[in-house]
C-alpha cells in the first residue's frame, strides 16, 4: 500500500466528513473480499480496498513534515490509515464483535499529532470504519463508519487495561506553558466540584490524606494563586532521603495551610494530597509518570467520594532538569489534561468493547454513520 496513507492531513478541517465518506464507500457494497482467515493478512487487505477505493476522490492534502509531529513513542497507538484518521476493522462470524483497539483510549481526548500551527488531531477524533464480510459468501455485507463518541454512548465504556500509564508533555507544550503570564496552564474545576469549593480554609488541624469534603475544599483559583506565589521560582533539590516527587508534595501540602507529619509524607496514595483531592507531580523531562490511574479512563476514585480520576486535581510543577527551580505549572481536572498532552503506557495494550453481530447484520447492503 502506499505510503501517501501514513501521513496526516494539512489541517483537522480538511478531512473528509463523515457522510461523504460513506457515500464514496457504497461501492464497496456485495463487492467480493476473499477471506484468508489470517487476522493480520485480512487485516492489511482491507486497508489497501478502502485506500484505493479513496484514491479515486478528492483526498485531503498531506501535510509536509516539516510542520507536524507525531507523539506517541514508536507512533504506538495512530489509527493506521492516518490521512483520514481512519481506523478499519473486519467484522465476519459470532454473536458479538469484539472491537480491540491497541495503545490508545480511542474516547479520550489525547494528543497524537501535534501541528505547527497549534492545532491538533485526537485520540477521540479517529474515525472508525467497520466492514461486515459474509464468511459464506467472501461477500461485503454491509459497512458502519461511526465514531468513538457514538460507540461509547451507542455500547458502554471501552474497558480499562492494567498497565503503568505515562503522560507526554513535548518541549512544544512545555513552551506553551510557560510562555503564559503568569507562567501556568489553567482550567477551573468541573462544575460539580467548583460548587463544593472555599476561597480559604485553615488547615493546619487537618490530614491530609484525610476525606476530602466541602468543609475544607479550596477551589483550584485558590491553589492557583497559591502555586503562583509560593511554588514558582521555587527550587526543588535532589535529595539523598526523597525522591523530588516527595520534596515537592511537602512543599505544596505546606503552602496548602497543612503541617504534615513525617509518616504522612511517606504514606503515598492517590491523590497524593487526598483531603484536597489534589494529584502532585513534577516534570523536567517529556514523560510524566501516572501510575495506574489515568484520567483518560474515567473511574471512581478510592477514598475520594465524589471524586473520579476526570474531576481529580492535577498540579504538574515545570522545573529544569540542570538547575531544579520551578518554571511553570499545570493546574486542571484531569478531565483537561488530554486536551494538551498526549497520553501513552510503558507497554503495549488494548482497549475493548463488545458489539453485537446483531447490530452490523441489520444494515445489510448499505453504508450507515453513526446509526
Amino acid at each position: 500500500m502506499s505510503q501517501e496513507f501514513r501521513v496526516p492531513p494539512e489541517s483537522k478541517s480538511q478531512l473528509t466528513p463523515l457522510n461523504t465518506l460513506s457515500k464514496r464507500l457504497r461501492v464497496l457494497i456485495r463487492k467480493p473480499f476473499p477471506l484468508t482467515g489470517k487476522t493480520r493478512t485480512d487485516g492489511s487487505n482491507l486497508r489497501k480496498l478502502i485506500w484505493s477505493t479513496l484514491q479515486g476522490f478528492p483526498l485531503p492534502p498531506p501535510c509536509p513534515a516539516q510542520f507536524y509531529r507525531i507523539v506517541p513513542p514508536r507512533k504506538k497507538g495512530l489509527p493506521r490509515l492516518m490521512r483520514e484518521w481512519i481506523d478499519t476493522y473486519i467484522v465476519t462470524t459470532g454473536d458479538s464483535y469484539n472491537l480491540q483497539v491497541w495503545n490508545r483510549n480511542p474516547a479520550a481526548m489525547s494528543v497524537q499529532i501535534d501541528y505547527a500551527s497549534g492545532d491538533t488531531l485526537l485520540a477521540n477524533e479517529v474515525r472508525f470504519v467497520f466492514v461486515r464480510v459474509n464468511p459464506n459468501n467472501h461477500q461485503i455485507h454491509s459497512i458502519v463508519v461511526a465514531t468513538p463518541e457514538y460507540l461509547e454512548k451507542k455500547f458502554g465504556r471501552f474497558g480499562k487495561p492494567t498497565i503503568k500509564h505515562q503522560m507526554i508533555i513535548t518541549p512544544g507544550s512545555r513552551a506553551k506553558v510557560l510562555a503564559n503570564r503568569p507562567p501556568i496552564l489553567f482550567h477551573d474545576d468541573l462544575d460539580s466540584v467548583r460548587r463544593l469549593t472555599r476561597k480559604r480554609v485553615s488547615l493546619a488541624k487537618c490530614s491530609m490524606h484525610g476525606e476530602p469534603s466541602a468543609a475544607s475544599l479550596l477551589g483550584l483559583r485558590t491553589i492557583r494563586d497559591l502555586v503562583e506565589a509560593g511554588v514558582i521560582g521555587k527550587e526543588i533539590p535532589q535529595s539523598a532521603t526523597k525522591n523530588r516527587g516527595q520534596i515537592l508534595e511537602e512543599i505544596v501540602a505546606r503552602m496548602l495551610g497543612y503541617a504534615p507529619s513525617e509518616s504522612e509524607l511517606l504514606a503515598g496514595g492517590y491523590p497524593d494530597i487526598r483531603h484536597q483531592a489534589l494529584e502532585v507531580k513534577i516534570q523536567d523531562a517529556p514523560t510524566v509518570d501516572l501510575g495506574k490511574f489515568n484520567p483518560q479512563f474515567e473511574e471512581d476514585v478510592p477514598g475520594c467520594p465524589g471524586f473520579t480520576t476526570a474531576s481529580v486535581r492535577y498540579l504538574i510543577v515545570l522545573t529544569e532538569e540542570a538547575t531544579g527551580v520551578a518554571r511553570g505549572a499545570v493546574i486542571c481536572p484531569g478531565s483537561k489534561l488530554g486536551e494538551h498532552f498526549t497520553y501513552v503506557s510503558d507497554a503495549s495494550f488494548k482497549c475493548q468493547r463488545s458489539i453485537p453481530m446483531e447490530f452490523f447484520d441489520k444494515f445489510a447492503g448499505r453504508v450507515m454513520v453513526n446509526p
